[in-house]
């Protein structure tokens, strides 16, 4: 039963096991929070980003409409302060944590800060090591990250996501800390159940890429800014996301729409460094439909991994800081690839090593072996 003792007590028991990755991912949250509110204090920050958790929290929906947050003010209160307590973090760390990214999107971001690319997710459901489901984290140098962890939300369900990178985004009339993808753990049995709840709670999460599938290896793509929704459905079981790029038509539109506002009201000009980027992504996509075309004829393991890590002339999958013009910031690395080998248990993973300065594709590390999981097939 879902209950606030219980909650606080789950959480704060598994912020005390993993309490140093949490406080570094809060210090690097805090950090880009502090790149983006220049002038103002540690203190200050913290005091923003509390008062919007509170404001957050105070925002209860209707709960005729959204009858499964009966009683998760509460709730979501109680892990707030068992992670707090759990993993020893101060005010300030505290309300970053429990805000995440959400004060960033809904305060900051706007048409002022590029996103970054964050990531691309794939699934096999056959392979020579049957079903795969492979990830890259794209993002600085700087973030912190774990061993993989397996990947089921539920024993019937998985949930990976990806960064939509929406300028100059609506602004969703929800603001309740609904943690909608524990909603579809709990009460979703199917990638139809799944976008069913994803669908009715369109307001409460993003903007996020989505794929989801379920054991029958229905695998469903969203496509989401604050308050659109593109769902499709791949036919064979296989499936690719990756940020900063749409296909849902409405979709596809909206970001274009909104690029093109946002490169107007920052008064830059048509290519620049942000059109580059975005194009890059798009290339990216292009590649990964490719390679995955490719891969359906003779799906394996190794052709996860070379989908994965793919660098070519024509662009690349697997980043590493990339120059996209000479007059341009570098890129983004991806600093971690694993691809997980469901029927075995088993996780293949490579990491950038930084002291070394040695990009991810070439540092695998060694494999992790999961016990008492659900097994996939």
């Amino acid at each position: 039963m879902w209950t606030s003792q219980a909650a606080y007590q789950a959480a704060y028991a598994a912020a005390q096991a993993n309490a140093e990755f949490i406080r570094n991912r809060s210090e690097h949250l805090l950090v880009n929070y502090v790149q983006q509110m220049p002038g103002a204090s540690r203190e200050e920050i913290g005091r923003l980003i509390g008062e919007s958790n509170k404001e957050r929290l105070d925002a209860v929906p209707d709960l005729r409409q959204y009858p499964e947050l009966r009683g998760m003010r509460e709730i979501i209160e109680a892990e707030w302060r068992g992670t707090r307590e759990g993993a020893q973090l101060d005010n300030v760390l505290a309300e970053v944590q429990a805000s995440a990214n959400f004060y960033y999107h809904r305060h900051i971001c706007g048409g002022k800060v590029k996103p970054k690319a964050h990531c691309s997710n794939v699934y096999f459901a056959t392979s020579d090591h049957g079903a795969l489901f492979g990830s890259n984290l794209d993002t600085d140098i700087h973030e912190p990250y774990g061993p993989p962890d397996w990947p089921l939300c539920n024993e019937h369900l998985i949930v990976g996501g990806v960064s939509s990178g929406v300028f100059l985004d609506e602004e969703s009339t929800e603001i309740f800390p609904a943690p909608v993808d524990r909603l579809v753990a709990r009460y979703c049995r199917s990638t139809e159940e799944a976008v069913e709840m994803f669908s009715r709670y369109n307001y409460f999460w993003g903007p996020r890429n989505s794929l989801v599938i379920d054991r029958e290896n229905n695998v469903a793509l969203l496509e989401k800014t604050s308050c659109r929704l593109g769902v499709r459905h791949s036919p064979d079981g296989f499936g690719f996301l990756t940020a900063m790029t749409a296909q849902d038509p409405e979709i596809k539109t909206f970001l274009a729409d909104r690029r093109s506002a946002s490169l107007a009201e920052r008064g830059l000009t048509t290519p620049c460094a942000d059109t580059r980027y975005w194009d890059a992504q798009d290339v990216r996509h292009g590649i990964m439909e490719r390679l995955l075309d490719e891969a359906r004829e003779n799906p394996t393991l190794e052709g996860m991994r070379a989908l994965l890590q793919y660098r070519g002339e024509d662009g690349v999958v697997c980043d590493n800081g990339d120059m996209l013009h000479p007059d341009d910031p570098p890129i983004e690395h991806t600093i971690k690839t694993q691809i997980i080998c469901l029927s075995e248990k088993r996780a293949l993973w490579w990491t950038r090593d930084n002291e070394k300065n040695i990009p991810s594709w070439q540092n695998r590390r060694e494999d992790v072996t999961f016990k008492n999981v659900w097994s996939w097939n």
